[in-house]
């Protein structure tokens, strides 16, 4: 996955982030060895609020829906979590060719 952020100068025929109601945000902090939930929740624009906590994408096993939520030990053993490292501290932690990433994201 590839990360950008921000946006300049009327890119996209005036589209941005609030028009297509998505942005990046933080939601946990490690301090210590310790993860704190982070999260913001502006009194101006309740709709802008974040998840708190450490997220993880889960694929219900039955209905094959995927959805995010705070990890958990039981969450984990409940369902199938879906996201796995592949960069890890500057390190290709696994390889993939570029075929495997096409046929994963085709939608079926």
């Amino acid at each position: 996955m590839n990360l950008v952020f921000g946006m300049g100068g009327a890119l996209l025929q005036q589209v941005n982030r609030d028009t297509l109601k998505f942005a990046y945000k933080a939601c946990a902090a490690q301090v210590d060895n310790e993860w704190i939930p982070v999260y913001k929740d502006p009194v101006t624009d309740h709709g802008k609020h974040s998840k708190r906590g450490r997220q993880m994408l889960y694929r219900n096993q039955e209905t094959g829906k995927m959805f995010t939520s705070v990890e958990t030990e039981e969450l984990n053993q409940d369902f199938d979590p879906v996201l796995e490292t592949v960069f890890e501290n500057g390190k290709l932690v696994k390889e993939q060719l570029f075929d495997e990433i096409r046929q994963r994201s085709e939608v079926g």
